[in-house]
């Protein structure tokens, strides 16, 4: 831009301003203020030269927009409410909200671990509280038998416990706050077309449905605490949750660890997981376990299961949790 020659918009202000002063004055001032955008959308450096000085109107327009800015900051910072931190609660001692009475009897066993082969008040105490809870139908003794440690492995499933055989905090909590049996309600895993036979652990039962309907219903044993047969070591034996299909049956299956005629009409459905009958289950009930496979304890039950249960058919076994 050359000197001395007025941009459009300063020299169509001049030609309109008229002869008085005050019209030539407001002509200078646009003109002015046309030359200070053109200064600030330049593309290239300015000329080198003296400082132009603010015009009076640029001065005061600048003073009251730091002005405008500084009041806004001022009234947002005093009208701004600082958001409280959150309050973490701790939730309240369960064993606080029981009967001094029931404190006092489980004081010196609630922090305890009880399981195979122990001994003592604690494990005669368990046992009392295993069979006020119908888990436990033998003489109790000073020391917990094969028969408690199946007991207590049958009650922590019935609770949606781990079961691992051994009562700790959580199983002698929900012994002495009589903790309710989880639900049992089907899962819709088994709810499907066709034949599903539906294993519950949690409530020891077989739930043989056909189309989503259930047709019978079976007392199941499963697995637990048992002896190997060929090493003889004690331990426990789970069985497997899980969805699987049912790919073979056989009357009078052969097992190399078991023998002929340990397991009569087995319905397959996993390797080394059957459902089929248990003499043992027939003679002793809970106080055994299988090895992981599901017992009937019934002939004519694990008969029926046998012939109707077809090729291909779903099996699905599952333990409700708390």
């Amino acid at each position: 831009m050359t000197t001395g020659h007025l941009p459009p918009a300063a020299r169509d202000a001049a030609q309109h301003a008229g002869t008085t002063p005050l019209k030539r004055l407001a002509a200078l001032v646009a003109a002015g203020s046309a030359l200070a955008m053109l200064a600030g959308c330049a593309l290239t450096p300015a000329v080198a030269g003296p400082a132009a000085a603010p015009s009076a109107v640029a001065t005061a327009s600048a003073s009251a927009v730091v002005a405008a800015s500084a009041t806004a900051s001022v009234s947002a910072s005093a009208t701004a409410t600082p958001s409280p931190s959150p309050t973490k609660t701790t939730p309240p001692d369960p064993w606080t909200l029981l009967s001094a009475s029931v404190r006092k009897k489980f004081k010196a066993c609630k922090n305890a671990s009880v399981g195979p082969g122990s001994s003592g008040s604690c494990a005669t105490l368990l046992q009392k509280e295993l069979k006020k809870a119908g888990f436990y139908t033998w003489s109790i003794s000073r020391q917990l038998s094969v028969a408690g440690v199946n007991a207590v492995l049958n009650y922590q499933r019935s609770r949606g416990l781990s079961a691992d055989g051994f009562a700790g905090k959580d199983t002698w909590l929900a012994l002495a706050s009589k903790a309710p049996t989880v639900s049992k309600e089907l899962p819709k895993t088994c709810l499907t077309k066709g034949v599903v036979l539906c294993v519950d652990q949690a409530h020891r039962r077989l739930i043989w449905l056909r189309n989503g309907k259930v047709v019978k219903t079976f007392k199941v044993r499963l697995g637990g605490y048992n002896e190997h047969a060929k090493t003889h070591i004690w331990r426990n034996f789970p069985t497997a949750n899980g969805t699987w299909k049912v790919y073979d049956k056989q009357a009078n299956p052969v097992s190399k660890t078991y023998g002929s005629g340990a397991m009569p009409y087995s319905t397959m459905f996993y390797p080394d997981m059957y459902v089929h009958y248990s003499p043992g289950f027939h003679s002793v009930g809970y106080a055994g376990s299988s090895h992981g496979c599901v017992n009937i304890g019934k002939l004519s039950d694990a008969i029926w299961i046998f012939k109707n249960t077809p090729i291909g058919a779903k099996v699905h076994i599952y333990s409700t949790k708390a």
